[in-house]
């Protein structure tokens, strides 16, 4: 089993709970308002109120359970690969200061990143378009479409984010990036070939075990203690 030691409360579960927790203390009042001054449309306000707490932070609720299904499958790996979550790795060019990496792994053939869509649909796109487009399928059978941001370019970002840390802090190595869409109702269809790995469902695993790095991992240990670093800056 990998060593998961570093691996911390997913931060997305927190952020829903405080998501709902802000709902119901802002639109409580709110909701009270209208329906003493609205007495006549009291059950249109109850059910908006309603649909809104249930609704909260849905985004961030699939996207957290995207990580963990992530992450029970990488715990499948020896005890050789160390795994980390949601790592803020510095970047003077973001609004945050700061850029997230969902899941890496740092193993004897190579540190990788991993990108986890949770998609429960269809997605087409190409490796060049600032978005790509999940096509869905609505509870009453109507079809719709939703702008999904291109996940290969978030990763590359990620990719180069992190090795311009590791080459500051002198601890250089090269890095390999994986989008998987967890899901398991997730299908991809790019319109060409990608230039890193885009999985379904299945591989992560496989892929990452059969890897052949273009050239020996160096610096391993000095990659391990940054990471570990930078998780403790978040704690």
């Amino acid at each position: 089993m990998a060593d998961t030691q570093y691996i911390t409360k997913n931060r997305l579960s927190q952020e829903v709970h405080k998501a709902r927790v802000w709902v119901a203390i802002i639109g409580a009042p709110i909701a009270g308002f209208l329906m003493y001054n609205l007495p006549n449309l009291w059950w249109i306000v109850g059910l908006i109120y309603l649909f809104s707490i249930i609704g909260a932070a849905s985004t961030k609720r699939s996207g957290a359970k995207g990580e963990l299904k992530t992450l029970k499958l990488l715990e499948q790996l020896p005890d050789s690969y160390v795994l980390f979550n949601q790592v803020d790795v510095p970047n003077s060019r973001a609004k945050r200061g700061f850029t997230e990496l969902d899941l890496i792994v740092v193993g004897p053939n190579g540190v990788f990143v991993v990108e986890v869509k949770n998609n429960n649909s269809k997605v087409t796109g190409d490796e060049q378009s600032a978005n790509w487009i999940a096509h869905k399928v609505g509870r009453k059978g109507g079809r719709y479409t939703a702008k999904v941001r291109n996940p290969i370019k978030q990763l590359k970002k990620q990719v180069h984010v992190l090795a311009e840390h590791l080459k500051k802090n002198r601890a250089s190595t090269w890095i390999d990036g994986v989008v998987f869409f967890s899901h398991r109702s997730a299908r991809v269809k790019l319109s060409s070939p990608p230039s890193v790995p885009v999985l379904e469902r299945k591989g992560l695993v496989e892929y990452i075990l059969n890897y052949q790095p273009k050239r020996a991992p160096s610096n391993v240990e000095k990659v391990v203690q940054q990471l570990v670093e930078l998780k403790q800056m978040t704690v």
